[in-house]
């Protein structure tokens, strides 16, 4: 549990935190793998399982923004031409997802 003080109690840690937090364990430039351990509850330990074994994918709301950000690339210089500006896409998580997922982005 986390404290949080505009709700006034402890709430479980986000599952997004909970496998940012694991997905930094180990040294990526040295080791292939890494350990982590989550110190909780046995009532919290099952939510967390659940939480961990049915997770699902995050979306990207990049799209969103897609248009300003573009325009600050241009406007940049870092994109001169549509060939860039699909390059410069694929570099995006929004990318990733896209392909990944295309139903969720149209």
């Amino acid at each position: 549990d986390v404290y949080m003080p505009e709700k006034g109690t402890n709430v479980d840690l986000s599952i997004l935190d909970v496998q940012q937090i694991f997905g930094r364990a180990g040294r990526p430039q040295f080791d292939t793998s890494g350990d982590a351990t989550l110190i909780t509850s046995h009532d919290a330990m099952a939510r967390y399982l659940d939480k961990l074994v049915r997770s699902t994918p995050i979306e990207s709301n990049f799209i969103k923004q897609l248009a300003d950000h573009m325009n600050a690339e241009v406007v940049g210089g870092t994109v001169t031409n549509i060939q860039e500006a699909i390059e410069w896409l694929r570099y995006t998580y929004l990318h990733v997802r896209m392909c990944r997922n295309p139903l969720a982005y149209g």
